[in-house]
């Protein structure tokens, strides 16, 4: 019986994934509606945050090594039209993370420090990073009704909204047709709205 116990364990250990440059990678999954607001309190790594057609919040992410990428924590809370997304104990370097969220979904984003990537996704806006570089995109700026952006130390770029602003405490507070909010912040490092041009 001894013999085979090296082969029992392999089929009962959990598939590792790997990304496309090689590096250990994992996904979470939830199911949640379109439309609702998701919060998403994470901890430092680079990030982007992709519309998707399907009714789920998927997280995948990367790590150097899969030790390291095991001591990552991911948690999905999803409610009627709410959901709660925490990424934690994340390595110093090298963390990456793929957030897909359905098509229609308001955000409210707080990174401790990193990069975070916004693509097109439909709604609300509500950002704010401690530390790095903000990028949004926005591609139809005629959706948003008030958005302001700020930075307390570092560049404000928005071709979206005609703005270019750099050096200590530069903002923006507009008003708009649409029925959109958007709000970003960054304390030290930059932001960039970026529009369809």
């Amino acid at each position: 019986m001894k013999r085979w116990a090296p082969f029992l364990l392999l089929l009962i250990a959990p598939a590792m994934l790997y990304a496309e440059d090689g590096r250990p990678a994992a996904t979470v999954q939830k199911k949640f509606v379109t439309g609702g607001t998701i919060r998403l309190h994470l901890e430092a790594g680079g990030y982007t945050i992709s519309p998707s057609d399907s009714d789920n919040i998927t997280v995948t992410y990367r790590a150097n090594s899969e030790s390291r990428l095991r001591e990552v924590r991911v948690e999905i809370q999803a409610s009627a039209s709410d959901a709660e997304v925490y990424i934690t104990n994340t390595p110093n370097n090298k963390f990456e993370a793929t957030i897909e969220v359905p098509r229609h979904s308001n955000l409210w984003v707080r990174l401790t420090a990193g990069e975070l990537d916004v693509e097109a996704v439909e709604g609300d806006k509500n950002l704010e990073l401690r530390a790095g570089e903000l990028q949004v995109e926005v591609p139809h700026p005629d959706e948003y009704g008030h958005r302001d952006a700020s930075v307390t130390m570092g560049s404000l770029e928005s071709t979206a909204f005609d703005v270019s602003k750099g050096g200590m405490f530069r903002s923006f507070d507009q008003q708009g047709p649409g029925k959109y909010r958007l709000h970003a912040h960054v304390l030290t490092g930059d932001i960039d709205l970026r529009g369809s041009n």
